[in-house]
């Protein structure tokens, strides 16, 4: 198999390694998606009704995601913290098309890492890529309606609008109740300004941390 590294080179951020998927992280990966408190809102995911995710699973999933970034129609980031080594989460492209120049994006982070801007500084690294190197014409974000977090970045700090929403788009087997999601879409016209934005919210937290 080719080299992932060379295909998708890590990144280093302030605090993150953005690496591509790899093996040794199958068992944190696993204890993620399987935590109820980290998958709050996205508990579609978690398949605990089943027990959580098993090792065959994991590996089956890092496998798609590798063979999606080697044919150049996926990205997937695992999230590092740079301090520690440990998986902070996971992001990236499921869906990338390099003709229509579109992309859908999405991101996990461990809930330890839900505050204290790991989310900026990591989705900063996913959109600078996609429009600046991929030149990208339009990604989409897609959450659920409890997501407040997403949501609040999306409209708040990117000052992107809600797009739709597809309602009832599929039934979560833990709650058993329909799952709606929210999509958010963000331009290639756009991006020079919300670039700006999450670069002064990364300085200013940068200021911040560095004063305690």
């Amino acid at each position: 198999m080719a080299d992932l590294s060379l295909i998708q080179p890590s990144i280093e951020t302030a605090r993150l390694t953005l690496d591509p998927p790899s093996e040794k992280d199958d068992e944190a990966m696993a204890a993620m998606l399987s935590d109820i408190p980290t998958m709050a809102y996205l508990r579609f995911k978690t398949k605990e009704e089943s027990g959580g995710w098993t090792k065959a699973e994991i590996v089956d999933r890092r496998e798609t995601q590798t063979k999606a970034i080697l044919e150049k129609r996926g990205s997937t980031f695992y999230i590092h913290d740079k301090a520690t080594g440990e998986l902070a989460g996971v992001m990236g492209a499921n869906v990338i098309d390099l003709e229509s120049r579109n992309a859908v994006v999405g991101i996990i982070l461990w809930k330890k890492y839900w505050s204290g801007g790991y989310g900026t500084e990591a989705l900063y690294e996913l959109m600078r890529g996609l429009f600046d190197d991929l030149k990208l014409h339009k990604i989409a974000y897609e959450t659920t309606e409890r997501n407040l977090g997403m949501r609040k970045f999306m409209e708040m700090t990117c000052g992107v609008p809600l797009e739709y929403i597809r309602r009832d788009e599929f039934i979560c087997p833990a709650l058993k109740e329909w799952v709606s999601l929210w999509q958010y879409e963000v331009f290639e016209d756009q991006w020079p300004r919300i670039k700006a934005t999450l670069l002064e919210n990364m300085k200013r937290g940068a200021a911040k941390h560095a004063s305690k």
